[in-house]
């Protein structure tokens, strides 16, 4: 039996193991979501030490999405299933951002974090605007794309 893989075989593998690791993580991502939910909506919001709560679980939850970024990545794009291209849920950074439910249901199937992510500022902001987005929900979402960008870029270059 020839025991080296098929180009092939080496590529579902590495789907698999890319699919795998972004179910895990947004495993991850649902109970942070729901964490911050619950402190945004049952918490004073004004309390220090609520603010700081929210704030740690805005923070891993840029690593969690991240990490299904790099996953992502990490297999070609002839190679990614429709599955694996469905991570990471805009609709799920929508919520970690807080934006108005009546803005992001606006917003058509097609437009992805990615692509947000490729987005300069401005046209963030536009894109926005057109689906009812005010401006502070604007700065919200580019200093978000902002923060997901370095994380991701520091996932990639680490530096020594």
């Amino acid at each position: 039996m020839n025991e080296e893989m098929t180009k092939s075989e080496e590529q579902h593998l590495s789907l698999q193991k890319a699919l795998q690791q972004c179910e895990l993580v947004q495993n991850m991502i649902d109970i942070s979501i729901s964490s911050l939910e619950g402190l945004r909506t049952k918490c004073a919001t004004s309390n220090d030490l609520t603010q700081k709560e929210i704030r740690t679980l805005e923070g891993k939850l840029v690593k969690y999405f991240s990490r299904q970024l790099s996953c992502k990545c990490k297999v070609a794009l002839e190679e990614r299933s429709a599955e694996l291209e469905d991570f990471p849920h805009l609709g799920h950074w929508f919520q970690i951002v807080n934006l108005r439910k009546e803005v992001t249901q606006e917003i058509p199937g097609e437009v992805t974090l990615e692509g947000l992510l490729d987005m300069n500022e401005e046209q963030v902001c536009e894109l926005l605007q057109k689906f009812g987005a005010n401006e502070e929900e604007c700065a919200r979402l580019n200093a978000s794309l902002s923060c997901l960008k370095k994380a991701h870029q520091l996932a990639f270059n680490p530096s020594p």
